[in-house]
């Protein structure tokens, strides 16, 4: 308890000022002071029992903020986790793709004997390339896709989580 500050026991202090009151020897003005003063005790009780209650349910209001708040901070780290996982992957195709357009470049530099010892025109090389690049961009679709359905499979809890 700090100086200076004493706790009171209203329902004590009520009671002897009914006491007081009781008395017979006081004047009108003493009488009605009392019951005001009785009056102002009781509606103090009441706010205090109305603020207590109040600092209750915010005391478990925050518990639960802050329960949700890990939940929400171990979901966000599992998501974070998955999408670093998925930039790896995304990476390691780009770099497949890249190692794939320079063995198709080389070969086609090389002006390689395809199949009985023909080379390829200008036309297939040109079909070769542009069958390469869509399966290329086939391939980026896809793993797009594919990210975006682990996203949003993982977004679901945060949703259900916030509503």
């Amino acid at each position: 308890m700090k100086e200076g500050v004493k706790d009171v026991n209203i329902p004590d202090l009520i009671k002897q000022l009914n006491i007081l009151g009781d008395n017979g020897n006081l004047r009108n003005e003493e009488q009605v002071a009392i019951i005001q003063a009785s009056t102002v005790l009781s509606l103090a009780e009441k706010w205090i029992q109305q603020i207590e209650g109040a600092e209750a349910s915010l005391h478990q209001k925050m518990k639960e903020l802050e329960s949700d708040m890990a939940q929400f901070c171990k979901i966000k780290g599992s998501l974070e986790e998955e999408l670093d996982y998925r930039k790896q992957a995304l990476d390691q195709a780009y770099m497949r793709i890249q190692e794939l357009e320079a063995t198709l470049y080389n070969a086609l530099q090389q002006e390689t004997v395809i199949k009985f010892g023909e080379l390829l025109s200008e036309k297939q090389q040109e079909e070769l390339r542009t069958a390469v690049e869509k399966l290329r961009r086939q391939m980026l679709r896809k793993s797009r896709e594919y990210d975006c359905q682990i996203l949003q499979e993982r977004m679901e809890p945060i949703r259900e989580f916030v509503t």
